[in-house]
């Protein structure tokens, strides 16, 4: 795919930074220390815990499909809906996941619908999930307390309460898409400006908000419990004050990392992760276990792999799935240039 070329030169700038992130937390814990935790591990939770990973994507996919008939795109297959989604994994190592746009460009190209009535889809999921993670982060503010937890949580709830009054202000849209026409540049795209105000303007409705959040903290509930299984794998007795913990530190760190634009949130969610679990994972918030330095650490890095690395994998398999189905679409393999025509 010609977006996927065009970002893999920073996928794989990612995927190296990656590598020294990695390293750097195999220094920290002992390697010979943290193979040994590993080796105690309890495996036969593995299924249970990509299970959870995969109940967030399901979840998830039938939030996207359902956008897509939100902006009226009523004309796309499940099965190829869910390719498409999928193969947009393939791209959350792009900065921001800018790349993901990529689902926007697929779409196009199996049926025709501009990207600018289903680009705001992506903008859509992004703040529907932080929104989601927002509210299962808090669920642990009422047990551990965080003062700079709490500035960047309404930081964020101020600007999703201001992004949403802007679009659903139609006259003040209309107001301002009328000033940027004045600008040579921007006269000749307000078309397609246009169409991509009505499709968000539609997305951020109070009920398509309301059960896209809905969707977004069950979902993203699954991969929260899917760390605190890891910790009880690693030797911490179960306790719901794990798995607020899990949340707590799930939620934020992911929050953290789409805040920062950083590819993959690598390295912010890392540092997130296990800073919370050692600064949280003891007396007197966890008194029948300690989560020590070396256990947060592994959890870190088996629930990344469980997620950000098994979703980036599942995602270039299905764009490479995706490649091949629409191949024939526009003859010879090759894509039809994206417009953004309504």
């Amino acid at each position: 795919m010609q977006l996927f070329q065009k970002h893999k030169r920073k996928i794989l700038g990612s995927i190296l930074f990656a590598v020294i992130v990695y390293a750097v937390l195999l220094f920290v814990a002992d390697t010979s220390n943290l193979v040994a935790e590993v080796r105690g591990f309890q495996w036969g939770l593995l299924p249970a815990i990509v299970g959870l990973t995969l109940f967030n994507y399901a979840l998830r996919f039938v939030k996207w499909h359902w956008y897509l008939g939100v902006v009226g795109v009523k004309n796309l297959s499940w099965r190829d809906s869910l390719l498409i989604f999928l193969a947009g994994f393939s791209m959350t190592l792009t900065p921001g996941k800018a790349g993901e746009f990529l689902k926007a460009f697929l779409v196009q190209q199996r049926v025709g619908t501009p990207v600018a009535k289903t680009s705001p889809i992506i903008l859509a999921e992004r703040m529907t999930d932080g929104l989601a993670l927002l509210i299962l982060a808090a669920a642990g503010l009422l047990i551990f307390d965080s003062p700079q937890v709490r500035i960047v949580m309404a930081g964020v709830v101020l600007m999703a309460a201001l992004i949403v009054l802007l679009v659903q202000r139609r006259a003040l849209a209309q107001r301002v898409m009328n000033w940027m026409a004045r600008a040579p540049l921007l006269a000749t795209r307000m078309h397609h400006i246009q169409t991509f105000y009505a499709s968000s303007y539609e997305l951020l409705q109070f009920k398509s908000l309301a059960i896209a959040i809905g969707l977004g903290i069950v979902s993203w509930a699954g991969e929260c419990f899917a760390l605190a299984l890891i910790v009880v794998g690693l030797g911490i007795p179960f306790s719901w004050t794990l798995v607020a913990l899990a949340s707590f530190a799930m939620g934020f760190a992911t929050l953290a990392g789409s805040l920062l634009l950083v590819p993959g949130g690598l390295g912010v969610a890392e540092a997130s992760i296990g800073g919370l679990l050692l600064a949280f994972g003891q007396a007197p918030w966890l008194p029948m276990g300690t989560i020590t330095a070396l256990i947060a650490a592994v959890a870190t890095l088996m629930i990344r792999f469980a997620t950000l690395w098994f979703g980036f994998f599942l995602g270039l398999l299905c764009l490479a799935i995706v490649s091949r189905r629409f191949a024939n679409i526009h003859g010879q393999g090759q894509a039809a240039a994206p417009t953004f025509d309504a």
